[in-house]
């Protein structure tokens, strides 16, 4: 029951952001600490590769999951440019995004009534660094968050 729902909400994002340009959704997953919170919801817009920038945060399909991960690097490739993202709460890139993978730009992020500028500043910055190296930090930047 919980996959189908899952399933579901994908698909409703991916034919909003389609035929709207535009959605809403919740953020879910830790990886992207302390910017992205479980349960924030991310305002999406749809945008092409060309588009996109470095810092900025994109939300990509794969493997029939929905990822939300800031751009580290913007590579040309032999026909087209390709994304290196990042879980700014991981040390490790993902393999490159292509423009299929590509759904759209992260351009807020809404909590408790407040809307956030996607962009990390130098404190979160240097938060995600030490969440990235430290798993003891990082379990509890998991365990504060979900409170």
């Amino acid at each position: 029951m919980n996959d189908a729902r899952t399933e579901l909400k994908r698909q409703l994002a991916l034919e909003v952001v389609g035929s709207l340009g535009e959605a809403q959704f919740p953020a879910s997953g830790s990886s992207m600490l302390p910017s992205i919170r479980p349960g924030d919801v991310l305002e999406v817009h749809r945008e092409s590769i060309a588009a996109i920038s470095i810092g900025d945060v994109v939300v990509f399909e794969r493997e029939a999951r929905l990822i939300t991960h800031r751009v580290v690097e913007k590579v040309a490739g032999p026909k087209r440019a390709l994304l290196i993202t990042r879980g700014d709460a991981v040390r490790a890139p993902d393999p490159p995004v292509t423009p299929e993978e590509l759904i759209g730009r992260v351009t807020a992020i809404l909590r408790a009534g407040r809307r956030l500028d996607p962009r990390l500043t130098r404190w979160a910055r240097m938060a995600a660094w030490l969440l990235a190296r430290s798993e003891f930090c990082a379990r509890v930047a998991r365990r504060l968050s979900r409170r």
